[in-house]
């Protein structure tokens, strides 16, 4: 069966952007660019991929998510108008350019985000064993026996069965949808129930940490609770829905749900498409190759940054040939 990376582009993009911070050439820093071709190459070379797969977040990417809750981002406006003034872009664009001419697929739609590509690409690829490449928590959402997440920030890969740590607690990979929905999430501005926070869900549900746990399983104990602790205040707000904003019923639930789940990935007709094709059809080789790559190397002064060696920049490109030599055959084969 096809062994397939999936990479979400702008998270892995980040990390080399702030963490490589002191690759300049020419005056010009490409931390990002490096980190991002090194860490793809190293895991191609690693596990032996038949195919590479890059999404990228497209302009107005929260457009879907933002029609159901407004507020959906408005704490990363600063962080984004930020990017765009940093060479964070033109890093991103020099990236791709990269990927065209070492036969890496890569989507980038407008009005899609990454998790929604990659949740879709996912449901429709059977025929292939999946590892995402991602430190966001919300894509382990979609481990099965055939999607594993490997997870930067912890070094770790997470596989149908194992246990995803939010904060003080690890959960089955099955509910990090619902913890999600109950406790919102801070990075993306989704409100939470009101005084729900992790140690009190857990103390209320301790379930959670070992069973699987839909919303339905949750709010029947907790009418179940409030009887028995008719004065208990964060269960009324998690039967009435209140959130620090206001009180929604099963507005709340609804909402939730279809922002977290990407069982349901909130994606364009366009992205269906996209996805649909870059599964099914091989890349057309004509107009690549590693001539190309060479001459960008030598243009971003990579040559100083590789070890010392007569074949560096040969052990560079290895593992990226063998990805080509792959797509080559297949196209042919078609």
């Amino acid at each position: 069966m096809i062994k397939t990376l999936l990479v979400d582009g702008n998270n892995l993009l980040k990390i080399g952007f702030h963490g490589v911070k002191d690759f300049y050439h020419d005056g010009k820093h490409i931390g990002g660019i490096w980190h991002f071709l090194n860490t793809i190459r190293r895991f191609i070379e690693e596990q032996n991929f038949d195919k590479v797969v890059v999404f990228w977040d497209g302009e107005e990417n929260s457009l879907s998510r933002k029609l159901l809750y407004p507020r959906y981002k408005e704490n990363r406006t600063k962080e984004i108008n930020e990017y765009k003034e940093s060479s964070f872009q033109s890093q991103k664009e020099r990236v791709k350019q990269y990927l065209e001419e070492m036969f890496i697929r890569q989507i980038n739609i407008t009005n899609n985000e990454a998790d929604d590509l990659i949740a879709y690409y996912c449901q429709i690829s059977h025929n292939e064993f999946k590892t995402i490449f991602s430190s966001d928590k919300d894509l382990t959402q979609l481990i099965s026996d055939k999607v594993s997440v490997y997870s930067p920030s912890a070094k770790q890969t997470y596989k149908n069965g194992d246990k995803i740590k939010i904060y003080d607690y690890s959960i089955p990979h099955e509910n990090v949808k619902t913890y999600k929905i109950l406790a919102g999430d801070k990075s993306d501005n989704i409100d939470g129930i009101y005084y729900l926070g992790e140690k009190t869900l857990i103390k209320l549900f301790p379930e959670m940490l070992d069973e699987k746990v839909n919303i339905t399983d949750i709010l029947t104990k907790a009418e179940r609770l409030l009887s028995e602790d008719k004065d208990n205040t964060v269960l009324k707000n998690l039967l009435s829905g209140k959130t620090k904003t206001g009180i929604y019923g099963n507005e709340f639930f609804e909402i939730n749900e279809k922002i977290v789940d990407l069982s349901n990935p909130l994606i364009t007709d366009e992205g269906k498409t996209l996805v649909e094709l870059y599964y099914t059809e091989s890349l057309d080789p004509d107009g690549r190759g590693h001539r190309n790559i060479i001459k960008m190397m030598m243009e971003d002064g990579f040559f100083k940054f590789l070890p010392k060696g007569d074949n560096n920049w040969v052990n560079f490109l290895t593992p990226f040939l063998k990805l080509t030599r792959k797509e080559k055959k297949n196209y042919k084969k078609k």
